[in-house]
């Protein structure tokens, strides 16, 4: 399981998308390249505690965010949450998770988006 786990991640950082990039069809259907925020900009999200203990964990941000996504290493969605009014901190609970590595991605008002790797401890 963590061969497989660590093959998946090594993917992962192989294809970019551990960078913060991200391949989109445009209007015309053609690939683009979209760099997601800068590391000098990500640095005022944050998510504690790490490791995540108890099924939740808070998202601190300077910037307003409207939508939260909890997925495992392979993409599977566990958690999603879409908020009617942006704001700058939220508790995200969640349910039936087992122990692992997952993505957060966070969507920002201006439609900008990060991706935060966590570490669930205890299901």
């Amino acid at each position: 399981m963590r061969l497989i786990t660590l093959c998946i991640l090594l993917i992962f950082i192989g294809s970019g998308l551990a960078a913060g990039q991200s391949r989109e069809k445009n209007s015309a259907g053609e690939k683009t390249m979209i760099t997601e925020n800068s590391l000098e900009e990500d640095t005022n999200t944050k998510i504690f505690p790490v490791p995540v203990t108890n099924n939740r964990f808070t998202i601190t941000s300077d910037k307003a965010f409207t939508f939260v996504r909890l997925t495992n290493i392979i993409g599977q969605e566990t958690t999603r949450e879409k908020y009617n009014y942006p704001r700058n901190r939220a508790e995200i609970s969640f349910s039936n998770v087992q122990k692992g590595i997952y993505l957060v991605t966070i969507e920002f008002e201006d439609k900008t988006r990060t991706v935060k790797k966590i570490l669930i401890d205890s299901p």
